[in-house]
């Protein structure tokens, strides 16, 4: 950041500069930071397409999800290849609600990229929240296929066991979260619910001891089953 500063103030028209500072505050979860560094970058230069995804990225985590997926939906018309630009715009149509919409995007960036983890894991909580069990379970098989570090896709996967009243799946996918991110609070709350259907109110006691103590985590854009 200081180095970028430094350059900023001796390029004051250079907008990769803006774009990269903007990154910077993206990180640091300083949205409105993030958005006028973005701003001024267009001002200089409104041909860098880049700047318009991340722009939009930072506009809906701002509470601006209308404004984000005009960005991003700008981005895509130019991009028309990039799963993560659709990956993306779905999740801010499943913040706003329209999850009809959020479903074609996830659908077309699995389809652009049948490797992209993260739409088939947001596409099974869409699924999964229609009641389509199959089809949640089926693109939760993927995410972990192509992506065996992708903890919220277990956890997600555990949830789906335990709506369809199958406790021991259930647990060993919650397991699988666990050693993934063994103080993921959500998931030992979750763990403890399986153990109690399965009658073991010791180890389930056991488990919420623990995750009592635990914060609930970092925000993700990655989504559980409510």
């Amino acid at each position: 950041m200081e180095i970028l500063n430094k350059k900023i103030a001796q390029q004051t028209k250079n907008s990769s500069l803006y774009l990269k500072r903007g990154q910077l505050f993206f990180q640091l979860h300083e949205f409105d930071k993030a958005i006028k560094d973005y701003n001024i970058a267009l001002s200089i230069d409104n041909s860098l397409q880049q700047i318009y995804f991340d722009r939009g990225m930072a506009l809906a985590r701002n509470g601006k999800i209308k404004e984000g997926i005009n960005d991003l939906t700008h981005f895509i018309k130019y991009n028309p290849n990039s799963s993560l630009a659709y990956t993306k715009r779905g999740v801010r149509y499943i913040w706003a609600g329209k999850l009809n919409y959020a479903k074609k995007d996830l659908l077309h960036a699995v389809k652009l990229d049948k490797s992209n983890s993260e739409a088939h894991d947001d596409l099974s909580v869409i699924y999964a929240q229609q009641k389509n069990f199959n089809k949640a379970l089926a693109h939760f098989s993927y995410a972990i296929q192509y992506d065996p570090s992708y903890q919220k896709a277990y956890h997600n996967m555990a949830m789906v066991y335990v709506l369809t009243d199958k406790p021991h799946q259930a647990l060993s996918a919650v397991n699988k979260s666990l050693i993934l991110d063994n103080d993921s609070r959500n998931s030992l709350m979750l763990k403890s619910e399986i153990l109690g259907a399965l009658g073991k109110k010791k180890e389930a006691n056991a488990v919420v001891r623990k995750a009592e103590f635990l914060p609930e985590g970092n925000w993700s854009e990655r989504f559980n089953i409510q």
